[in-house]
């Protein structure tokens, strides 16, 4: 699709990294200099390096030692030598770099335009006298502001993709709403994304260096049409557009910062430095009093992040959901009779002529409801790469020529999820539970950082997705002294996908974390473990998912006889939803030693939830391990508060 002129304009903002340089400083004479020491003595007077506004756009943020540090990580934001750590020398710094007269070129720019949020805050601040600091002309600025033109912004989220780790917990985006467009023509609007730049990396490559910050992060501007593209068509994520109430003066300040971090690298972590995180700047920028960042000491979920917006009276204007392609399609499917949808299907496929009897011979509504769902069919394996784009253009055509000569409506749109994703439970949890295990009474406190588990209450969440970061459980047993700790689980992440006609992939888990094993004699060894397993699930119904994975690991305690030890061995399971609030999992497993008969890990149990409220639920546990030769049963009720 053609962008017309914008794409010339927008295409600097996504190359100006290479392209940006401020050039070496002008000299500077002593009159502009006695200018610029009142401007200083001014701005110290009135504490602005201290205001909301000026640590907001410096993405500063106070440490634990009770100075600044910017979380912006590349040297060419900063105009002073310590600007990182100090706003105070920043502030003065760039100050005087704005009486430079350097030109603007295709290479270089002046510090007001470079930084032309900073510039035209402290202008609003101090009244910049323009006989003593002349404003500078910024061409390239200006044209990219026109042709964009934004008069609002949204808040995208698109949620949750079960299939992949980077995607799993949701994703948000800000969509600069042009006064061109209209509700019918947004796609043409274009987004601000910040993402890392993983290159080719996947799997624990990708996850070990997204935790750890092994990644640069970078914002970019998209067009809207490629982000739906991408997330809605490709990915099958609904969109849910949080239409923001921003004055104009909100909207222009926070379009000047992203011009300004246009360029800048920052450090990626997946759990807090996030996509999400880094958007909550952009909306306290435009609107300082707002101060989201500060919500998020620790780590940030998308899903939070709406939260956080959403609780802002007035801060957010309307919600509207876009469907994915997958959505729109089964519930097409859902509406049709078993033998259309198997026509559907043939005539995508090309073993039935379009022309055909089978086809022919149905009412119109009939004949369209099938036309569509085999057109939707297609164009969605072709997108996905499934099928060759070339040999499925013709049957595409053939498709859509024979729906235009059928006078039918279009199919009704797919309704609208009764929970958004804001509204589901919050993603801590503080559990209390009390049971018995190995024939002893016990008491526990837990505690999960993030996100989701099998059996959580499902509204918002996706079915089927487990993604648990720093779960850490203590526990006391009758005849203990005091408690100890029974698990931290580091990682945890579960995809059970069941196969169908849109989704072939295979289901998957990952597991990384530290748990106790028990020995005869009452010993409570701690176990690490590193495990993981691949397989497949499939639907029976509406309410139920049943599922087969291959599993190995790797486990290790110096208080075992054998210390370290590998194992191969398998995992089933049926996931049960009885309804909105009743859950239950079966499930049973093992693993074997590489280098002997006896297993390393075998068990089977069973949970089953219910949902007292979306922030209350109460769980019950049971479950039979055998481990190293030593078998135990354990059996718990727990309260879970999730907030």
């Amino acid at each position: 699709m053609p962008i017309g002129p914008s794409a010339r304009a927008l295409g600097f903002f996504l190359s100006i990294a290479a392209a940006v340089t401020l050039g070496a400083a002008q000299p500077t004479a002593a009159s502009e200099t006695g200018s610029a020491d009142k401007l200083l003595a001014r701005a110290a007077a009135m504490g602005l390096a201290d205001d909301a506004g000026w640590l907001r756009l410096g993405h500063y943020r106070r440490t634990l030692a009770g100075g600044w540090r910017s979380e912006a990580d590349d040297p060419t934001f900063f105009n002073a030598p310590d600007g990182k750590t100090n706003p105070r020398a920043e502030l003065a710094a760039t100050l005087r770099a704005f009486f430079s007269e350097l030109p603007e070129t295709d290479t270089q720019q002046n510090p007001q335009c470079r930084f032309v949020a900073r510039y035209r805050w402290l202008k609003s601040r101090l009244a910049f006298d323009p006989a003593q600091l002349p404003e500078q002309p910024c061409p390239r600025f200006e044209t990219w502001r026109r042709e964009l033109d934004p008069g609002a912004a949204t808040l995208v989220f698109p949620a949750a993709y079960i299939n992949s780790p980077a995607s799993m917990y949701g994703h948000t985006l800000l969509r600069l709403d042009g006064r061109a467009q209209t509700d019918r023509t947004r796609m043409l609007d274009y987004a601000v994304n910040f993402a890392a730049v993983t290159g080719r990396d996947n799997g624990l490559a990708f996850a070990w260096k997204g935790l750890m910050g092994g990644y640069e992060g970078r914002f970019s501007l998209t067009p809207y049409y490629l982000k739906i593209a991408e997330y809605s068509d490709l990915e099958s994520r609904d969109l849910w557009e949080y239409e923001l109430d921003l004055s104009g003066e909100e909207i222009d300040r926070m379009l000047e910062h992203v011009w300004e971090i246009g360029p800048v690298r920052f450090d990626y972590y997946f759990l807090d430095e996030n996509c999400s995180y880094q958007l909550l700047w952009l909306l306290d920028v435009a609107r300082p009093s707002l101060d989201l960042v500060s919500r998020f000491p620790a780590w940030v979920i998308p899903a939070d992040t709406l939260r956080a917006v959403r609780d802002q009276p007035g801060l957010v204007r309307r919600v509207l959901y876009r469907p994915s392609r997958t959505a729109q399609f089964r519930h097409h499917a859902s509406l049709a009779a078993p033998a259309d949808v198997a026509l559907a299907l043939s005539l995508a496929d090309g073993v039935t002529p379009v022309g055909g009897d089978g086809l022919a011979a149905r009412p119109a509504a009939a004949r369209a409801q099938v036309l569509d769902l085999a057109f939707d069919y297609l164009d969605f394996q072709r997108a996905s790469g499934n099928r060759n784009g070339d040999a499925t253009a013709p049957r595409l055509r053939e498709l859509l020529l024979a729906r235009s000569r059928v006078d039918a409506p279009e199919p009704p749109p797919a309704p609208v999820p009764a929970v958004r994703p804001e509204e589901g439970h919050g993603s801590a949890r503080l559990r209390l539970g009390a049971g018995t295990t190995d024939g002893r009474g016990f008491q526990e406190l837990r505690f999960r950082g993030a996100y989701h588990d099998l059996l959580d209450p499902l509204s918002g969440y996706g079915r089927g997705a487990q993604i648990e970061f720093g779960d850490i459980v203590a526990r006391h047993e009758t005849g203990d002294a005091r408690p100890f700790l029974h698990r931290v689980t580091i990682v945890d992440v579960t995809s059970i996908a069941p196969r169908e006609l849109l989704n072939r992939g295979l289901s998957w888990r990952v597991n990384i974390g530290v748990d106790r094993t028990r020995q005869a004699g009452g010993a409570r060894p701690l176990l690490t473990q590193v495990s993981g397993g691949a397989g497949l699930a499939a639907a029976v119904g509406q309410r139920v998912i049943v599922y087969g994975l291959a599993e190995g690991g790797g486990y290790y305690s110096a208080h075992l006889d054998q210390a370290a030890t590998v194992g191969l061995g398998a995992r089933a399971g049926v996931l049960i939803d009885w309804n909105d609030r009743w859950r239950a999992h079966l499930f049973a497993g093992g693993l074997r030693h590489l280098d002997g008969a006896a297993p390393v890990r075998a068990g089977a149990g069973v949970g089953v939830d219910v949902a007292l409220s979306r922030s209350l639920g109460l769980r019950l546990e049971a479950e039979r391990r055998r481990e190293f030769g030593y078998s135990w049963s354990t059996v718990g009720i727990h309260l879970n508060g999730y907030f």
